[in-house]
């Protein structure tokens, strides 16, 4: 199924050139269907591509569309030269985690304190967490006085889906802390109602074992035809 873009987003991000664009996102589902999120402009190209490739993923259906879509970004002045196809994969949760052991799962925030920030991942800066917001949490693992594991709010979509990423110290790899924490998130926002996906690339096998052994499914396999404008002064 062909899907266009929101309208206005699609001026915005031609008309006030965006640094990103994704004119064409390919989404296959579990069940094998497939749609197109296209802009406006791309519509008769997806159509063609879905008529032409049984496998929207195989690398000849890739090489043909990112062919067919670069005269299109070159005028809007994208830079096509450096395009590398990424595909991921999205799970979801749909039934409630089983229970893991107390001590191994990890405390539910509120707010991160000043000492967190001191003594733990440098990836814990990007997350600002607002106490007085239900659906802003993170769980955390802590070890040696400092954060070693962390599952937090990636996303939250208007359709009560909540997207959490995880992150883990390397050196505390491989203990099960990173799904610890994900099942611990998982759990809070399921018990208030809510679906919880997780995104990764599909050559991250890690990350892929890590959804899995926590207990999502897959739900759909995402093909975004992901370009960045070229930067005029290099040019």
């Amino acid at each position: 199924m062909i899907i266009r873009e929101d309208s206005e987003f699609e001026k915005m991000v031609v008309e006030e050139r965006y640094h990103i664009a994704v004119p064409v996102q390919i989404i296959q589902y579990a069940d094998g269907n497939t749609d197109y999120l296209v802009y406006s402009f791309c519509e008769k190209t997806a159509e063609t591509f879905g008529e032409k490739f049984a496998d929207p993923f195989a690398p000849e259906a890739i090489a043909w569309l990112e062919d067919a879509l670069k005269p299109i970004m070159t005028e809007l002045e994208y830079d096509t030269e450096a395009f590398v196809p990424h595909i991921h994969r999205e799970y979801r949760m749909s039934a409630m985690p089983a229970e893991t052991e107390k001590s191994r799962l990890a405390e539910l925030l509120s707010e991160l304190t000043e000492e967190d920030r001191e003594n733990s991942m440098e990836v814990l800066e990007e997350f600002e967490l607002d106490p007085d917001n239900p659906d802003d949490r993170m769980t955390v693992i802590r070890e040696d006085g400092r954060i070693v594991a962390l599952a937090a709010v990636n996303d939250m979509q208007e359709d009560s889906v909540i997207e959490i990423t995880v992150e883990c110290d390397p050196d505390y790899r491989r203990r099960g802390y990173g799904k610890a924490c994900v099942i611990a998130l998982a759990q809070y926002f399921m018990k208030r109602g809510m679906e919880v996906k997780y995104l990764c690339e599909e050559d991250n096998k890690a990350s892929m074992a890590t959804a899995e052994s926590a207990g999502f499914t897959l739900y759909s396999r995402i093909l975004p035809m992901v370009y960045y404008r070229r930067d005029a002064s290099e040019e």
